[in-house]
């Protein structure tokens, strides 16, 4: 064989491993970065009296090294919600159902079934909202 086709014959076995690294660097890295992701599944919205604001009640998923959540946060009506940027003002572990009443444009009472036997954050004002807990 000559060394010209030998050349052409490594050059393409080259370029051939080259391209399957690539595609399982990028295969490894979709495998690696789902394991450290949550889902966030919406569960319901409650309106205020005016309708101008929304306690979103969400469940957390993170998988097993993280326990899941419900979690809840108010929004402005018309804004989109979004577990990254929206604050959340109660996180409790377990998915739980969740009760809520709105008394006024700025208060609201936030209840549970069945009661948390974890709460990781239970705020008392989420901005100009006052928050009762039963």
């Amino acid at each position: 064989m000559s060394q010209r086709r030998w050349i052409w014959i490594v050059a393409a076995a080259l370029a051939v491993s080259v391209a399957a690294g690539f595609l399982f660097v990028v295969f490894i890295d979709g495998v690696m970065s789902g394991f450290g992701a949550c889902r966030v599944v919406r569960q319901r919205a409650f309106a205020s009296p005016s309708g101008s604001q929304l306690v979103v009640v969400v469940w957390k998923e993170c998988g097993a090294t993280v326990p899941d959540s419900t979690q809840a946060s108010i929004v402005a009506r018309g804004r989109t919600f979004s577990p990254e940027s929206t604050p959340t003002f109660f996180s409790v572990r377990g998915h739980l159902d969740v009760v809520v009443a709105w008394s006024s444009e700025r208060a609201v009472r936030i209840g549970f079934i069945p009661g948390p036997d974890q709460v990781y954050k239970r705020e008392a004002r989420a901005g100009d909202v006052l928050i009762a807990y039963d």
